[in-house]
């Protein structure tokens, strides 16, 4: 069936502008797309292609295509394996935890804070560099780990309805929290 799909788009060479090629069990992307040089949507979704083809990747044979639109949601194109990462204990330097303590008192709304604040400017600018941790709500200045969510979209965003996930960054103060987080928030980190 999908033989017949490719030959049919070949046949049309040039002015085939759409291949859609959604949940037809196929293990690899087709290399013979380079000779649809019109093409401008691929659709590969729903299949069981682990990898992109080096075609696409390094775009030796793909060089003339214009794709508009590309589709390949629901392949297990990525590594879902989690990896142990070493944990360091955290070892702030004083103007971190000083920082983190400014910024946390004045989000409790510290008079005193607030009026010392007002009186550095210096202070003032090198707080207002801050990030808020996505799991304890507190402020940190630079020591954090990167991390992914994956959420539902909301309805109101314009996207493909086969979506069902996508990632959000979130940043986290320190070890500590992360170690509380849910299921489904991930560190990232470079392999």
């Amino acid at each position: 069936m999908t033989e017949k799909m490719l030959v049919r788009a070949l046949k049309g060479g040039k002015n085939t502008r759409i291949v859609t090629l959604n949940g037809k069990k196929i293990t690899k992307m087709p290399s013979v797309l380079d000779k649809l040089p019109g093409l401008k949507t691929l659709d590969l979704q729903n299949n069981q292609i682990p990898k992109v083809c080096s075609e696409i990747s390094t775009l030796t044979q793909f060089q003339n295509l214009k794709l508009r639109e590309f589709y390949c949601e629901g392949n297990p194109l990525f590594l879902k394996e989690p990896v142990t990462a070493v944990q360091q204990d955290d070892a702030w330097s004083l103007q971190e935890i000083t920082s983190r303590f400014i910024m946390n008192e004045l989000a409790k709304k510290n008079p005193l804070v607030m009026q010392a604040i007002a009186r550095h400017p210096l202070v003032k600018n090198i707080i207002s560099q801050r990030r808020k941790c996505g799991l304890c709500g507190k402020y940190f200045l630079k020591i954090w780990l990167e991390c992914v969510e994956f959420v539902r979209p909301s309805k109101r965003w314009k996207i493909s309805g086969n979506l069902q996930l996508v990632p959000l960054q979130i940043l986290i103060c320190s070890y500590k929290c992360f170690n509380q987080r849910g299921p489904n928030l991930f560190g990232i980190a470079q392999v």
